[in-house]
C-alpha cells in the first residue's frame, strides 16, 4: 500500500495540552519503521505546525476557546490534504495528531477533493456541540458539527463546500458521553448513532464493515476517523478525555484489521494521543498496532 503520512501537531482544540506532541512521539515510538516493515510503501509529508506556529493569533469568544489559532491550523491543514489527495489520488492518506480540531482541516480537504464524502466517526463522543451548546468551549467538541454545517461560519468556510459533509453520509460508533445539546441536535438529525453497547452487542467486526460497505456504495471516497478514546482508559491512559466502558484493543484491531482486507476506506486520521499522560508508551504501542492494523 502507499501511505501518504501527515502530522499535525494540533492541540488548541481540548482542556489538556500535550496532544500537539503526539506526531512527534509515535514517530518516535517507531510507527513509520513499522508501517515500512510491514511493507508498506510510505511517504512521510512531516507536521503541520499547531501551537508554536500560532502563538500570535489573538482574540476568541468565549464560547469558542482560541478560535484563530485553530482557524490557522485548520486552513493549513485543507491546503495540505486537498494538495495531497489531487497529486497522488490513489494513495491511502494517514493523518495522526493532535486533538480531534483537526479533523475540520482534515473534511475540509477531502471534501473538496472528492465529489460525495461518507464519514465513519469512531469516537467516545460525538463531537457534535455547537458554541450555544457547549459546556466547556473546547472546539474538538465541535469538530463534527462544523462538519456538517453547524458551528462558527469561519471554520465552515475554510472549504469550498458546506456542509463538507452530508449528515446521512455520517456513521457515529462507540460513543458513550454525550452532552444534553449534543442529544438534542442528534436526535433531529439524519446521522446513524450507535453507542458502544449497541455496537458491541450487534458485532463490532462485522457492523464496522457493513457500515463501510454501504457508504462506499453512495460515496466516492470513505475517510474514518479514530479518537483512541473510543478505547476503554484501562488500556490507553493517553489520552485527554478518557470514558470507562470502552472497547478492548483486540476488539478494535480485529474489526480495523477486516475493514482494510476490505479496502473501501480511503483514508483515516488516528486523533486525541497525548503523550504527556502516557504510562511507559502504553498509549504509543496500542495506537501503533491500531494503525498497522488498518493500513
Amino acid at each position: 500500500m502507499n501511505i501518504k503520512l501527515l502530522g499535525i501537531a494540533a492541540g488548541r482544540g481540548g482542556a489538556k495540552s500535550g496532544a500537539e506532541d503526539g506526531p512527534f512521539a509515535l514517530r518516535q515510538h517507531g510507527l513509520v519503521e513499522r508501517l515500512a516493515a510491514d511493507g508498506a510503501d510510505i511517504e512521510d509529508l512531516g507536521d503541520i505546525p499547531g501551537v508554536y506556529e500560532t502563538r500570535f493569533a489573538r482574540g476568541f469568544p468565549a464560547s469558542m476557546n482560541f478560535l484563530p489559532n485553530i482557524l490557522q491550523v485548520n486552513r493549513h491543514t485543507h491546503a495540505c490534504v486537498l494538495g495531497t489527495r489531487r497529486k497522488s489520488p490513489g494513495a491511502f492518506l494517514l493523518v495522526i495528531g493532535g486533538d480531534h480540531s483537526l479533523a475540520i482541516g482534515v473534511l475540509a480537504g477531502l471534501s473538496d477533493s472528492c465529489a460525495r464524502l461518507g464519514l465513519i466517526w469512531i469516537d467516545a463522543h460525538p463531537d457534535f456541540n455547537t458554541p450555544r451548546s457547549t459546556p466547556s468551549g473546547n472546539i474538538h467538541g465541535m469538530s463534527l458539527a462544523v462538519a456538517c454545517g453547524l458551528a462558527h461560519p469561519s471554520l465552515r468556510g475554510i472549504a469550498d463546500r458546506d456542509p463538507l459533509v452530508a449528515k446521512e453520509d455520517v456513521v457515529l460508533l462507540g460513543c458513550r458521553d454525550i452532552d444534553v445539546g449534543e442529544k438534542r441536535a442528534l436526535e433531529s438529525s439524519r446521522m446513524s448513532l450507535m453507542m458502544a453497547d449497541q455496537w458491541r452487542a450487534n458485532g463490532i467486526t462485522d457492523t464496522l464493515v457493513q457500515v463501510a460497505r454501504s457508504l462506499s456504495q453512495r460515496c466516492d471516497h470513505v475517510h474514518l476517523s479514530l479518537d483512541i478514546d473510543v478505547l476503554d482508559p484501562r488500556y490507553v491512559p493517553g489520552t485527554g478525555t478518557p470514558v470507562a466502558d470502552g472497547l478492548t484493543p483486540d476488539e478494535l484491531r480485529s474489526a480495523l484489521a477486516a475493514l482494510a482486507s476490505e479496502q473501501l476506506v480511503h483514508s483515516a486520521e488516528i486523533v486525541e494521543y497525548n503523550p504527556k499522560l502516557d504510562e511507559n508508551g502504553r498509549t504509543a504501542a496500542v495506537t501503533i498496532d491500531l494503525i498497522t492494523a488498518l493500513v
